[in-house]
C-alpha cells in the first residue's frame, strides 16, 4: 500500500515538474520569436516580422506578449502600405486589449492617421471615424486628429479641426506640439495667426518689425491661391506649413528649410525668391 503511494507521488512530482519545466520553456520561446520579429521589422522585413508576432498570437495565446504581438502585426501592415487591413487590425488591438497600458494611444492615432491616409484617396467610408475622432473625450485623441487632418480638403472636418487648434495653442505649453498646431493652423488658414490689431504683441521677435509673405500660384494661375502676412516671428512655421515638394525646392534654392532663419539673413528687405514646383509658383519676401 506504501509502495502504491508512494509510485503515485512520484508519478504526480514527476509530472508537475515537467509542466513546469514546459511553461519555463514556454516563455523563454515566446519571447525569442517575439524578439526576431522585432529584429526583422528593424531590418525592414515587414512580412517576416508580421510572421513572427502572429506565431507568438497562435503558438502561445496565453503570454503577456499577444497584445504586443497583436500591434506589431498591424504596424507591419501599415508599412507594407496594407492601409485598409492595418487599420481593421488597429481597430481589433484597441477592442481585444483596451486595458494595454502602452500602445493604445499609438493605436488609436494609428487608425485616425489611416483613416485620413485613405480620406485623401477619396474612400468616404473612413470619414466617420475622423469626425467621432475630432469629437473624443481624450485630448491626446483630438489634437491628433486635430493636426492630421489639417492636410484634408473635406471643409466640414477642417471646420471641426480648427476649434481644436485653437483650443491647443491656448491651452497647451508643451513647444512641439504647439508648434504643430501651428502649423496646423496655417495649412488651413494661411492669415490664422497674424495678428488681430497692430497693437497686438508680436511673438518671440519684438524688435523685428517686418513682416514675412508668401504667394502660392498654383496651375499657372495669376491669382495666389495661398497668400501668407505674418510676422517676422512665424517664418519658421510659415514655411513648414508647405508641403514637402515645395520645401525640396526652397532646398534646392539654398533655402535651410529647417533653420530660415539662416536663410533670412541673406535676404534683403524688398528681394523676392521664386521657387518652381511643377507649374506651381512660390514667391517669398520680406518687407
Amino acid at each position: 500500500m506504501i509502495s502504491l503511494r508512494l509510485t503515485i507521488i512520484t508519478v504526480l512530482a514527476a509530472a508537475l515538474l515537467a509542466a513546469c519545466a514546459a511553461s519555463a520553456d514556454e516563455i523563454g520561446r515566446d519571447q525569442e520569436i517575439f524578439n526576431q520579429g522585432k529584429v526583422l521589422m528593424f531590418d525592414k522585413k515587414w512580412e517576416d516580422a508580421r510572421g513572427a508576432f502572429q506565431r507568438v498570437i497562435q503558438a502561445f495565446p496565453n503570454s503577456s506578449l499577444v497584445p504586443q504581438a497583436h500591434y506589431f502585426s498591424a504596424r507591419c501592415l501599415q508599412l507594407q502600405g496594407k492601409e485598409v487591413e492595418a487599420l481593421r487590425s488597429y481597430e481589433q488591438f484597441l477592442q481585444r486589449y483596451p486595458n494595454e497600458p502602452y500602445l493604445q494611444a499609438e493605436a488609436r492615432n494609428a487608425v485616425v492617421d489611416l483613416a485620413v491616409s485613405l480620406l485623401e484617396k477619396g474612400d468616404g467610408a473612413y470619414r466617420n471615424r475622423i469626425v467621432s475622432a475630432l469629437t473624443d473625450s481624450r485630448k491626446d485623441v483630438r489634437y491628433f486628429s486635430a493636426i492630421r487632418s489639417s492636410y484634408l480638403s473635406d471643409r466640414k472636418i477642417t471646420a471641426m479641426a480648427i476649434p481644436i487648434l485653437r483650443e491647443i495653442l491656448d491651452k497647451e505649453k508643451e513647444r512641439d506640439l504647439v508648434d504643430r498646431a501651428k502649423i496646423a493652423l496655417l495649412r488651413l488658414d494661411p492669415n490664422a495667426l497674424a495678428p488681430e490689431s497692430p497693437g497686438q504683441t508680436k511673438p518671440e521677435s519684438r524688435s523685428d518689425s517686418r513682416m514675412f509673405h508668401i504667394r502660392v500660384y498654383e496651375g499657372g494661375s495669376s491669382e495666389p491661391t495661398v497668400e501668407v502676412n505674418l510676422p517676422l516671428g512665424f517664418a519658421q512655421l510659415a514655411i513648414m506649413a508647405l508641403d514637402e515638394s515645395k520645401k525640396q525646392e526652397l532646398r534646392k534654392k539654398g533655402f535651410n528649410v529647417d533653420d530660415l532663419w539662416e536663410s533670412i539673413k541673406r535676404l534683403g528687405p524688398t528681394k523676392i525668391v521664386e521657387i518652381r514646383d511643377g507649374k506651381d509658383l512660390v514667391k517669398i519676401w520680406i518687407e
